[in-house]
């Protein structure tokens, strides 16, 4: 792919709001003064937040400056707080310039995990149905890449594929960009425009946050899924037009049909083809491959040789909860290198800041919660792992580590090959 200079526009400012660090696109932006003196970054401002941020928890919304949408990410740490901005047109651009070859769709899922294996297998048999696609998961769990790999796994991978963030936008923004509305429909609008499902005509159409719909926008929906037909805003005319539907929630959507808050057939609708993505923290086997890739992609991309992950490191990205998910490790990570001191050939834990103490073990990896469904042979071995990449760390070799624990080279060797650590 051809370099070229990213959008993306990254501040860092203390506790107190004033500014650490901000790239070339944030200066952009915001237009910050070359000062010796501090500069207070008034981001409460920028971002329509009411008080301060505070709690230690990642954060994602979408705000409007100089006219353009941006997807904002907050990575809120002990000390700092991260904010990464993302032109929504941009986003959607990327989706659609970067599409890879169909049969590579799912290359994007690095993982070592059987739970995703199996999923990225269910996905694949999903993907080329015709009936509507239900996503599943937390925040920062890539969602919105499955959908895409679903997209271009299927008959329609060489069709356009668009995306609309429900949650962000008001009934009356969705409404026109999905169905699109007639010369005349609003207030000085002369032309008409053509919506996404009109556009998107023999491919797909993700919605976004479908947990966040209108009760209006949810029946207007489901009679569009129901037969394939639709009106512009302010158009008598039916459009019939051949789209695959695919819905993207981080909550549970039974839970909202059982609270009145979403339509129980809309629901029956959507669940007839279901994917659910399990939380980082339920990945044990994926983080450090995960971190790895990230590490040597924004490497590649800055033009700096790929530093090494320090021990301590390690110990900490393996503990940590990650809220986020996969979105927070990575923003974590490309936050690190980008002001890592020139040259550096190690990443430790001094430059990544997470609030957490490298001693806290994740204890929810290891829940009863988490092994329920597990047989005793895989839950030993899943305990047996985690102990072994632990150990790892200060015994970083198969010699060191079989003398630690009083077993035989061979047989050490044999385990580490087998959960694939130390490779």
């Amino acid at each position: 792919m051809q370099s070229h200079f990213s959008p993306i526009a990254i501040v860092e400012v203390d506790k107190q709001g004033y500014l650490l660090t901000a790239n070339q696109a944030a200066d952009e932006l915001f237009s910050f003064p070359a000062s010796h003196q501090p500069i207070k970054f008034n981001y409460q401002h920028y971002f329509q937040v009411s008080e301060p941020l505070t709690s230690q928890k990642l954060t994602r919304h979408v705000f409007v400056i100089n006219g353009q949408q941006y997807l904002l990410q907050t990575v809120i740490a002990q000390t700092k707080i991260t904010f990464i901005m993302q032109p929504v047109r941009y986003l959607m651009a990327t989706l659609a310039e970067d599409k890879p070859a169909t049969t590579q769709s799912f290359d994007i899922f690095i993982t070592k995990s059987q739970a995703m294996h199996k999923l990225v297998a269910q996905a694949k048999a999903f993907a080329r149905q015709r009936e509507p696609l239900l996503i599943s998961g937390e925040t920062g769990t890539g969602k919105d890449l499955l959908a895409l790999a679903c997209h271009q796994y299927s008959q329609r991978g060489e069709q356009i594929f668009l995306a609309l963030n429900c949650a962000a936008l008001p009934d009356e923004v969705v409404e026109s960009e999905l169905y699109g509305y007639a010369p005349g429909a609003y207030p000085g609008i002369i032309t008409g425009k053509k919506g996404f499902f009109e556009q998107a005509h023999g491919g797909s159409v993700l919605l976004d946050g479908i947990d966040e719909m209108s009760p209006r926008m949810q029946t207007k929906l489901l009679r569009f899924i129901n037969d394939g037909t639709f009106r512009r805003v302010g158009d008598d005319n039916q459009i019939k037009v051949d789209v695959r539907i695919i819905c993207v929630t981080r909550r549970n959507l039974y839970s909202l049909v059982e609270q009145g808050l979403f339509r129980e057939d809309l629901y029956y609708r959507l669940n007839v083809l279901a994917l659910h993505i399990s939380p980082l923290r339920e990945r044990y086997d994926d983080i450090l491959s995960l971190a790895q890739l990230f590490i040597t992609e924004f490497s590649h991309k800055q033009g700096i040789a790929s530093p090494r992950i320090a021990h301590d490191l390690v110990s900490v990205l393996l503990n940590y909860a990650w809220p986020g998910n996969v979105r927070q490790l990575k923003n974590v990570l490309y936050s690190a290198l980008a002001q890592l001191p020139m040259p550096n050939s190690t990443l430790s834990v001094n430059d990544v800041g997470l609030p957490i103490d490298p001693n806290t073990i994740n204890d929810e990896y290891l829940s009863l919660a988490k092994l329920e469904n597990k047989s005793l042979e895989q839950m030993i071995k899943q305990f047996e792992h985690k102990v072994l990449a632990q150990l790892y760390i200060d015994y970083p070799s198969s010699r060191k580590l079989s003398k630690r624990l009083g077993l035989s080279h061979t047989a050490v060797a044999n385990k580490l090959r087998e959960y694939g650590i130390g490779k």
